[in-house]
């Protein structure tokens, strides 16, 4: 029997010519519906998650690869301004004051803060009521807090660090005081210890910059792949995963040489200074906090130590202090001018 009689569009029979054109047009546009759907559903996430639901999270092979421009030795002045104390013996990260005093501290024992004059001479010094846990860098926001990076993670198996933020220490006249805590963890890390070709989870340097703290890491990866990572915190205490938003590609070679070991913004904040032991590498023109997207500027000091606290005083001068190594090397303050290095080079 045929059926194709009883097929019918509004009791149209299928063998009627309109009815047969409505029919391929319906199908036609059925068609068109089920092509354009990706489109839409894509337009559906961008109103829905305005955010950027669709944004592929930053990862360590998106680093970009940068040539440095090499600063000639010719125009900056490095001099040793000072010896440190003999209490400073592991000076690690060093900061400035409003009032214009220095602050430094040790990566391990007394869990103190040292005020140091521009000739590195001992002033005063603050304890906290905290142990000192791998306290690497110092760093100061615009309100005038102090931020100590007690993220030191040399086996890269803490899941758990910490920043202890105080009120300007030059306010500070009981000797000790209760700081307040950032407990983080890295949002990438996953095994504890990472293994041998992840182990870029330790930490030596961070600045404070619009309300946020920026972390470097310090690179333990076997085989060494030259590139620090850059994680993003909220200045305000409590618990956090730390947000990994860039990384940056330090240099290649033995890995001791290419680890960052303090980091500073300067006063217009216009230039990351980045240290390391016998280097400086200078970001400028970045994006809001795409770094590596920067202008990277490298300056050889032809002097090397354990170099780990680094902190501008101006737009054009900079201090460093190192730690004293077997009672012979280290244990000094350091300044370097930078007299118009930044004029005679296009922006």
């Amino acid at each position: 029997m045929d059926r194709e009689p009883f097929l019918t569009i509004c009791g149209m029979s299928m063998k009627h010519p309109y009815a047969r054109f409505k029919m391929a047009e319906s199908l036609n546009l059925f068609l068109i519906f089920i092509m354009k759907l990706p489109g839409l559903f894509v337009v559906f996430l961008a109103i829905a998650f305005p955010g950027g639901a669709t944004t592929k999270p930053f990862t360590e092979s998106d680093t970009l690869g940068k040539n440095f421009i090499t600063i000639p030795q010719e125009k900056v002045v490095f001099r040793e301004v000072g010896k440190l104390p003999k209490i400073l013996r592991e000076a690690s990260g060093l900061q400035r004051s409003k009032s214009g005093y220095f602050w430094s501290h040790n990566d391990d024992g007394v869990p103190a803060l040292y005020c140091l004059d521009s000739l590195g001479n001992q002033v005063k010094a603050v304890q906290l009521n905290v142990s000192n846990k791998g306290w690497e860098d110092l760093t100061r926001d615009e309100n005038g807090n102090f931020y100590i990076g007690g993220f030191g993670n040399n086996k890269n198996d803490r899941k758990e660090l910490r920043i202890y933020r105080i009120a300007n220490p030059d306010d500070l006249d009981a000797p000790m005081t209760n700081p307040e805590i950032i407990a983080y963890s890295y949002e990438d890390q996953t095994l504890f210890p990472a293994s041998k070709t992840n182990k870029n989870f330790d930490a030596d340097a961070f600045f404070a910059w619009k309300g946020s703290l920026y972390v470097f890491t310090k690179n333990r990866s076997t085989p060494f792949k030259g590139v620090s990572k850059i994680y993003k915190l909220s200045q305000e205490p409590g618990n956090q995963r730390a947000k990994l938003i860039d990384s940056l590609f330090v240099g290649t070679g033995p890995m001791i040489n290419n680890w960052i070991t303090s980091a500073d913004l300067s006063p217009d904040g216009k230039t990351l200074a980045l240290l390391f032991h016998d280097r400086i590498l200078f970001v400028r023109n970045f994006t809001e906090d795409r770094f590596s997207r920067g202008t990277i500027y490298e300056l050889k000091l032809n002097h090397y130590s354990h170099k780990a606290g680094i902190c501008w005083t101006s737009n054009s001068r900079i201090y460093i202090v190192d730690e004293l190594e077997l009672d012979v090397l280290g244990g000094k303050m350091y300044s370097v001018d930078l007299p118009g290095i930044w004029k005679d080079r296009k922006p």
